[in-house]
C-alpha cells in the first residue's frame, strides 16, 4: 500500500473513572501514547503521542451519502499499524485531533467547536490483517 503520511494527529481516549455519589460517573480524556523505546536501567521509556497519517477528505458520492445521514465533515485516514492505537480505536471512544492542534482539548474535554476534532466513524481496519497499515473513517466531533 502506498500513501503519503504528511498529517500529524493526536488521539485522546475516553476513560471511565470512579463513581462519585451525588455526581455520577467521572470520565476523563487521556492522551494515547505509544512506547517507541522500552525502558532500560539507564534511560526511561520513550513515548510518542503524535502520529502521522494520510488525511483524505470526503468528496463526491461519499460526501453526498454522508450529508444525507447528517454528517457534515468526514475523512478517511490511512496510517501505519500501531497496536496501542489499534486497541484504543477498537475498544473505547476516541477523538482524533487533526494537525495535533493543542487547543482541541479544553479543561480535559474535546472542544466540539474546534474544526480539528474528529471521532471514529465506523471501525478501524487492520489492512489485510498484516499488522502493517490501518485505515478508518472519521467525522467531525459534535459532543453530547
Amino acid at each position: 500500500m502506498k500513501f503519503n503520511p504528511n498529517t500529524p494527529i493526536m488521539l485522546y481516549a475516553k476513560e471511565s473513572g470512579a463513581y462519585v455519589p451525588g455526581q455520577g460517573q467521572t470520565n476523563t480524556w487521556a492522551l494515547v501514547e505509544s512506547i517507541t523505546k522500552p525502558e532500560t536501567e539507564e534511560m526511561p521509556a520513550e513515548k510518542a503521542s503524535v502520529f502521522y497519517c494520510e488525511w483524505k477528505g470526503s468528496f463526491g458520492d461519499r460526501a453526498i451519502s454522508a450529508e444525507a445521514i447528517g454528517v457534515k465533515d468526514s475523512a478517511t485516514i490511512r496510517t501505519f499499524y500501531n497496536p496501542t492505537v489499534y486497541e484504543k480505536l477498537k475498544t473505547v471512544q476516541v477523538v482524533i485531533v487533526k494537525n495535533a492542534d493543542s487547543t482541541a482539548i479544553v479543561d480535559g474535554e474535546p472542544n466540539k467547536n474546534n474544526p480539528n476534532v474528529y471521532e471514529l466513524w465506523g471501525c478501524v481496519d487492520n489492512v489485510l490483517e498484516e499488522n502493517q497499515f490501518m485505515e478508518f473513517r472519521v467525522r467531525r466531533y459534535e459532543g453530547l
